[in-house]
């Protein structure tokens, strides 16, 4: 029985609202919204919510409500984190919110803000070990990560809203100066923090993000999601000392800047390069995951310590239910893929990332029938790279689109795509078992087996892949029957 969860998230510069569909340990997306209430505007005065910033948080959430309804949500999951945990007519501001929308708000504490950002990583990110961090409006997140379990976690009082009303008043090169300042006297009362030195940094929040789009957009680069991307350490203070130069008005017109945070980007990026300095990280990934998902999986593991065992393994799994792909098939055909990919391996130059590419393109290849058999290799790899798929690089998933597509135009997508349409073939098509794969030698792949499907093997519909495969690969199928020793080769 499926049940659709709205998860709020009140933060101190912007609300969010996710609804996902819950099936059993399944889930996918509904809808997904975003309003920028700057809900700690105007607090560090007197450390009370103005009135106007509440009025533009509840009429955020009353339009959230009536979207909420519209898509027939059962549960609601709502959220709010520093602006009303710091504030101290929070609890004042947080009955009004109740009276006037109808939702119960649970306030986090810092550090659960920090678990759940944790949660939303781990269990979306093919990473072992990490800083994790999340610049909010009125604090920052810090959590260590080692061997995907949480060590500690922590939260600064200090986001690139409330810093910016600190110390705006003195101009930008100050502010700037002043807020990295106050980040490292915070930084500096966590001890355990140098544990996490040389450890890549995994980046959450509208700081982050927008900083990965300034870097697309200045290396006139493409990636096919945010999520998982990586870049150099040493840009945040590259762009910081870029950005601070700049007027207001000038970043508001800067590709990858939304106009709300042109004011507020720099005191943001004064506490990541001061993380930078303290920690020295190799190099930076975005998350587009945090809060929110760190919620759900706990809502959908329902478990004390709700980490899944492999990213991609879970996200394979939860497409293969969300677009009906026959599992037994599916399987069929990778773990033909795998035995052809182990005993080719040395002629064709396979790696470990190609054998996971080419793992999961087996598995989800037959999504695109969900859409409509006819193009359906071509509907199959849009739903790869426009889905929630996690566990591979950005540059991986897009490799995977081009194998199921049978793209032919990189090469390193052509070899794994004719292998796999040779999984295919075999494993579909002619019912031959992985086991029965039982040699390469030269420039020969020997198949035994004790049925007579040599006869038939010219009449199936994908033949024609041998030819290629011989073409392309210099690679020859022969079949023999187990009990002759007749060979035959095409």
């Amino acid at each position: 029985m499926s049940n659709r969860v709205a998860i709020v998230d009140l933060g101190s510069n912007s609300c969010r609202m996710s609804i996902f569909e819950i099936d059993g340990e399944s889930y996918r997306p509904v809808y997904e919204v975003k309003q920028n209430v700057r809900l700690a505007e105007g607090m560090m005065g007197n450390r009370r919510l103005t009135e106007a910033s509440v009025e533009r948080a509840v009429a955020c959430l009353r339009q959230f409500v009536r979207q909420g309804r519209l898509h027939a949500v059962d549960d609601w999951l709502p959220v709010a984190t520093a602006a009303l945990r710091q504030a101290d007519n929070g609890d004042e501001v947080r009955r009004n919110i109740e009276q006037e929308t109808g939702l119960r708000f649970r306030i986090l504490t810092g550090e659960e803000e920090a678990r759940y950002g944790f949660l939303g990583v781990v269990n979306t990110m093919p990473i072992q070990n990490a800083v994790i961090f999340d610049i909010g409006g009125a604090s920052s997140e810090i959590a260590l990560m080692r061997d995907r379990a949480l060590i500690r976690a922590a939260s600064l009082p200090y986001g690139a809203l409330n810093l910016r009303e600190m110390f705006g008043r003195f101009g930008e090169q100050a502010c700037v100066r002043m807020a990295g300042d106050r980040a490292a006297e915070a930084l500096a009362r966590h001890d355990w923090l140098r544990e996490g030195e040389l450890l890549p940094l995994v980046g959450l929040g509208g700081t982050a993000r927008a900083l990965a789009k300034l870097f697309l957009a200045e290396t006139h680069r493409k990636t096919p999601r945010l999520h998982g991307f990586e870049l150099p350490a040493s840009y945040v203070e590259t762009k910081l000392k870029q950005l601070q130069q700049m007027s207001v008005s000038k970043r508001r017109k800067m590709k990858g800047i939304a106009k709300h945070r042109a004011e507020i980007i720099t005191t943001g990026l004064a506490v990541l390069a001061t993380l930078v300095r303290v920690l020295k990280p190799p190099s930076l990934f975005i998350s587009r995951c945090g809060i929110r998902e760190g919620l759900l999986f706990e809502r959908l593991l329902g478990t004390r310590d709700p980490v899944v065992p492999s990213v991609l393994e879970f996200s394979v799994r939860n497409f293969q239910r969300h677009f009906r792909i026959d599992r037994g098939a599916a399987s069929a055909v990778a773990d033909m893929a795998m035995r052809l990919g182990a005993e080719l391996s040395q002629r064709l130059n396979l790696d470990a990332s190609d054998r996971l590419v080419l793992w999961t393109a087996a598995q989800l290849e037959g999504a695109g029938v969900f859409v409509h058999p006819e193009r359906w290799r071509d509907h199959a790899a849009y739903l790869v790279l426009h889905s929630d798929l996690y566990g591979l690089k950005p540059a991986e998933w897009q490799l995977v689109a081009q194998v199921v597509r049978f793209d032919h135009r990189d090469p390193r997508a052509k070899k794994l795509s004719l292998l796999l349409r040779l999984a295919r073939w075999l494993a579909l098509e002619l019912g031959v078992e992985p086991h029965e794969v039982v040699r390469v030698k030269g420039g020969e792949i020997l198949i035994e087996t004790g049925r007579r499907i040599r006869e038939i093997a010219e009449d199936t519909a994908d033949a024609k892949v041998v030819d290629e495969i011989r073409k392309a690969l210099q690679l020859t199928c022969t079949f023999r029957e187990s009990n002759s020793a007749a060979l035959s080769s095409r």
